[in-house]
């Protein structure tokens, strides 16, 4: 926590939650999530082949401090090399490589669970509540320079890829202005439009080149027309379900679609838009266009903030009838005083 080691895989969920046990895991399976499953991120897969006996140093330092028993390591089938690299490495040691289909999002640690050990973590529970704890391969790494070398969260690698000149991975000190990054592959050819920090299925649009690389940039690419063209205009639903059929959370998107553009949010709620990882698969088949995560984000971000503003109202509330009970009090204290004194009073006249 002191040192900012944080999830490497992109969430940044901090580190020493995951490993906080007090003495009372039930942690009985660590799954490391080596999957990397968007186009264009290699980063995980350069990190692999050239430092994997490092990465099963930290692997062994996550499983020791959470007492579990078997760790799988889940790596998908294009990175030959990477699995290749780490079955050596975990050689005599007490867990194994698995080679997974390259079946995108099998990144998602759901996903990924569903894929190694045919389990399927119910949508109202955590992978902790039936004994699996996921790890990124990234912040294995960190773990391990933490314990080895006192180092600090400080860098991380990351793809610089897309219209560069020099497509490549580095590795980057946090905080490094993201014209450096692509100064260093090159720079950008003439027709780059924008920036995409993450992969090109989940990425977020970066403001300007200007912004700081931090834990989450796992990868940057540079857009240009012909590798992101623009979308075509959105037309009307026509209800194929093709976008059902793509959803690897078993959703309703086209249910979900209808909810949020009408602002029916608590129906939304209700079939669990929550459970939604934003993957991005019923945008892509869609026939008619139509930016469903969009308006999937967009409902999150309103219930979000009604859930929020709903809180601070109960607050206030709360605090308005403590406040009410307290005058209620205090005014009766007062008038109980008042009589005690009036009795005091006839008494001593007597």
């Amino acid at each position: 926590r002191s040192l900012g080691i944080v999830g490497l895989g992109g969430a940044t969920f901090p580190t020493h939650i995951k490993l906080r046990t007090n003495g009372k895991s039930n942690v009985h399976t660590l799954v490391i999530n080596a999957a990397e499953c968007e186009p264009y991120i290699t980063c995980d897969d350069m990190l692999m082949r050239e430092r994997a006996d490092q990465v099963i140093k930290g692997i062994e330092i996550v499983q020791h401090l959470l007492g579990a028993e078997k760790c799988i390591i889940g790596i998908e089938d294009n990175k030959p090399q990477a699995a290749n690299a780490m079955s050596v490495a975990c050689t005599n040691k007490a867990m194994q490589v698995k080679v997974v289909p390259t079946l995108y999002p099998s990144g998602d640690a759901r996903r990924l669970i569903h894929l190694l050990l045919d389990i399927e973590i119910p949508n109202d529970k955590r992978s902790t509540d039936v004994g699996i704890q996921v790890f990124n391969i990234a912040t294995a790494l960190a773990i391990y320079r933490y314990f080895e070398f006192g180092e600090p969260s400080i860098h991380r690698i990351v793809t610089m890829t897309g219209n560069v000149a020099k497509p490549q991975n580095f590795e980057v000190l946090f905080g490094t202005p993201l014209q450096s990054l692509i100064a260093a592959a090159g720079g950008a050819k003439a027709d780059t439009t924008h920036y995409i920090m993450g992969g090109p299925m989940m990425g977020f649009d970066l403001p300007n080149e200007q912004v700081p690389i931090t834990k989450a940039a796992n990868c940057i690419i540079a857009a240009a027309p012909n590798l992101f063209p623009a979308p075509p205009p959105a037309m009307p639903c026509i209800r194929c379900v093709r976008c059902a059929d793509a959803c690897p959370v078993n959703l309703q998107p086209q249910e979900l679609y209808w909810f949020s553009k009408a602002d029916n949010f608590e129906k939304a709620r209700d079939y669990h838009l929550f459970d939604c990882i934003e993957c991005g698969c019923c945008s892509y088949v869609c026939p008619s266009d139509i930016p469903l995560v969009q308006y999937y984000r967009y409902a999150k971000s309103e219930i979000i903030a009604a859930d929020k503003a709903k809180e601070a109202a109960d607050l206030a509330r709360e605090r308005n009838d403590f406040r009410l009970a307290r005058i209620e009090r205090e005014k009766l204290e007062r008038a109980q005083k008042h009589a005690e004194r009036a009795q005091a009073g006839k008494s001593e006249t007597r």
